[in-house]
């Protein structure tokens, strides 16, 4: 028998439209399923680092103590209160230059002239240089291009907002040498180290002793979307509710405003303490909570955080 003419052959058959809409979907479904997994699994592995970060200045912290017997100054100025502006009148030496050599970054203490201001061009050198353990994974604001290198991590100044100055009840203040003794709440009980975000008044960078390495015991928040909420900015302070509104005023009044920890982790943030042990603080942590753990000396007993 002949084959059939070419006409009558039966032609294969394709992906109708409908079909191929249908395979498109279900593509779209899975990614849509798997992607939220990803991103889950790419912030938690974030967060690990982030704590190692907190972890290994809260250490580097420790050997100071035990090598010169006192913390180092939250900040080196002749006089105070310490004012968040590029000043190269100004010495403004922060506490994380004093502990770059127990950090492993003693050539980078070696290129500091400690003679001249943080902001002079003798130090311009060091202090643009990035040091990738000084910034959160999670926060986008610690890229390369900004006129300092920054730090996402802050000493501990005060236990309510005011501005840095001599004689605060933090570890890292303006001027200090405070000793082991004098944190009498317990080293386990005071908070040392805080994150803040970098879009949050970091940008005078790490070698600054100002708010760009010092913050206070305002309540937390979390950041998103490039938004920072005003919940970090609320205490009761003793004279009424501290809020996003008296900042403002105080900022068009030409006062200084420190702040609270900050991050862009979600509901809150990584704290140090002083026995080198991190914790992740809640940002619905009680506010009193958060000042007693920033007093290394008020003598109350804390509840759990």
């Amino acid at each position: 028998m002949s084959a059939a003419p070419d006409s009558v052959r039966r032609q294969p058959r394709g992906f109708t439209l409908i079909e191929l809409l249908v395979v498109i979907a279900i593509i779209a479904v899975l990614i849509a399923l798997l992607l939220p997994a990803v991103q889950q699994a790419r912030e938690a592995a974030r967060r690990t680092q982030c704590k190692n970060n907190v972890s290994q200045i809260s250490l580097a912290l420790q050997n100071y103590l035990m090598a010169h017997e006192v913390l180092p100054p939250g900040s080196q100025n002749p006089t105070g209160p310490i004012s968040s502006v590029e000043d190269v009148d100004q010495y403004h030496m922060s506490w994380i230059v004093q502990i770059l050599p127990f950090i492993e970054q003693g050539n980078t203490y070696n290129h500091v002239d400690f003679t001249k201001s943080v902001y002079a061009p003798e130090n311009s050198a060091v202090r643009l240089h990035n040091l990738p353990s000084f910034v959160c994974p999670s926060d986008p604001g610690g890229r390369p291009g900004l006129t300092a290198a920054v730090s996402s991590y802050k000493g501990v100044h005060n236990d309510m907002e005011t501005p840095i100055d001599v004689d605060q009840n933090g570890v890292l203040f303006l001027n200090s040498a405070v000793r082991y003794e004098q944190i009498t709440d317990g080293s386990s009980n005071t908070l040392f180290v805080v994150e803040a975000a970098l879009i949050d008044g970091s940008d005078l960078g790490w070698m600054s002793g100002t708010r760009a390495t010092l913050r206070n015991g305002v309540t937390m928040t979390t950041v998103g979307g490039g938004q920072v909420m005003a919940t970090h900015l609320a205490e009761i302070n003793g004279t009424g509710l501290y809020n996003l509104r008296q900042q403002m005023s105080n900022l068009t009044q030409g006062k200084e405003v420190v702040g609270g920890p900050s991050s862009y982790h979600v509901g809150g943030c990584h704290v140090g303490l002083g026995d080198g042990s991190v914790r992740f603080v809640s940002q619905n942590i009680s506010p009193q909570v958060m000042r007693n753990l920033c007093n290394r000396a008020d003598g109350e007993m804390l509840d759990g955080f």
